[in-house]
């Protein structure tokens, strides 16, 4: 049976977050067994869980962001580190709350005296936790759970950084046993310069020093579906990639915005020429289009472990599933050298509403009439329902667990792949996903 490798690294990377979690809240409580400074409250104790848990996982959340390949490679892609910091960073903001919370129970006496404890005062200890709260509460609801545009989104993570700094000027001037004993000072500061450093590479740095190319606009092209094509050549020395795998790109260009956007590249690694296929969606990507030819840019790259196990595992069926623009990983694998020496079989299934919106039908057509083990299979949705358990197994030749599964396309779908297809026995290594729904 085919393994998903990033399965279990996802989990690796997890654990290894996990780990220091716990080893931290170890230090704490040997730091204070060993001076028998046990609080006198014992609210004051999942307090302090709150707040030790809560700045050790900012500082994770910032180094998950840099797109460093290590951390990419512990979670098997860049869409998987960018989940696991969403959840991170969520994780970090409930569990805050512990610290106020509890605090207020251990130091009032009734309801007026808890909430007037969780209010402004004369306390300039209390005062600056409280701003932090506020601060981290606004940041995490614009950041998560409202929908902005795109560059707002992305400027309300520049002020994570001086959100932990505040955090920091608050555990300083507070006293507590972050201070107080030498071992939590030093465990602390050092993951707080791991966490600030991480923060500065990639709000200040990256743009500098990350990794990337210089590029040329070739050619845009509307293709239909709202999907536009932008060609890139190279200037200098090429970007090599893997099948499947995408990228960020900033243009210098009046028609958009400077700030770096992710596309997958559905140009073979063979074609010296990048082609990204951009969904017109919103405010950015609906003015792609007015870029000219001539007018340089700047990518950043490759990430993503999308293709990983397909090219590991050559002799293993497997099925490549792409919901509307959710396509464009497989036109880079399917036209891919290393793609043309597997010899499973292999079944491409594009699926999108109307027969109009299967704009890459013809070309993946073309490219299958060269390739004797690659089967393709049109899908309108609006015509034959939904792909469900049901038609995967008519339409088959074995059972599904004997596949693996390779999804790309609306967050919807792919969260009924992987429950029909967890239901049918499939093992969760053999459901491999693509996720750009990174917010």
């Amino acid at each position: 049976m085919p393994q998903s490798v990033s399965f279990y690294r996802r989990w690796t990377g997890y654990g290894l977050i996990a780990a220091t979690v716990f080893t931290g809240l170890g230090l704490w409580i040997g730091s204070l067994w060993a001076a028998d400074a046990w609080y006198e409250s014992a609210w004051k104790y999942p307090a302090k869980v709150g707040s030790h848990t809560t700045l050790m996982l900012m500082c994770w959340a910032f180094i998950l962001a840099t797109r460093f390949r290590p951390v990419e490679w512990l979670f098997g892609g860049l869409d998987k580190v960018y989940k696991a910091h969403r959840y991170v960073g969520e994780a970090a903001f409930f569990l805050i709350w512990l610290h106020p919370v509890f605090l207020a129970v251990a130091f009032s006496e009734d309801i007026a005296g808890f909430f007037r404890y969780l209010w402004f005062s004369g306390d300039w200890v209390r005062n600056t936790g409280i701003i932090a709260l506020a601060a981290f509460t606004v940041l995490v609801v614009l950041s998560i759970y409202v929908k902005i545009a795109y560059h707002r989104w992305k400027r309300t993570h520049d002020f994570f950084g001086l959100l932990l700094v505040l955090i920091v000027v608050h555990a300083v001037i507070s006293g507590g046993e972050i201070m107080a004993f030498p071992v939590l000072t030093a465990w602390h500061g050092a993951w707080v310069a791991v966490g600030l450093a991480a923060y500065v590479y990639i709000r200040l740095l990256y743009r500098f020093v990350g990794p990337q190319y210089d590029v040329v606009t070739a050619e845009v092209a509307n293709i239909g579906d709202h999907i536009t094509e932008v060609y890139l050549d190279p200037v200098g020395r090429p970007m090599y990639f893997h099948p499947g795998q995408f990228l960020y790109i900033s243009f210098d260009s009046d028609a958009v915005s400077e700030e770096p956007h992710p596309f997958s590249i559905s140009s073979p690694p063979e074609s010296r020429r990048l082609r990204l296929s951009v969904k017109r969606l919103g405010d950015w990507t609906g003015d792609v289009d007015n870029i000219k030819r001539g007018e340089p840019a700047r990518v950043w790259g490759p990430y993503g472990h999308f293709g990983e196990t397909l090219f590991k595992r050559t002799k293993a069926p497997a099925v490549l599933i792409g919901g509307g623009i959710g396509i464009t990983p497989f036109l880079s694998i399917v036209r891919a050298q290393a793609f043309a020496s597997r010899t499973g079989d292999t079944t491409l299934i594009y699926s999108a509403p109307t027969s109009e919106a299967l704009v890459y039908a013809k070309e993946i057509e073309e490219t299958a009439e060269n390739l004797p083990h690659l089967r393709f299979v049109r899908h309108v949705s609006d015509d034959e329902g939904f792909i469900d358990r049901g038609y995967l197994e008519n339409l088959l030749d074995r059972p599904l667990p004997e596949h693996a599964f390779f999804i790309c396309g609306p967050e919807p779908m792919m969260d009924a792949f992987r429950a029909f297809l967890t239901d049918a026995a499939v093992p969760r290594s053999q459901i491999i996903m693509e996720d750009f729904n990174i917010r």
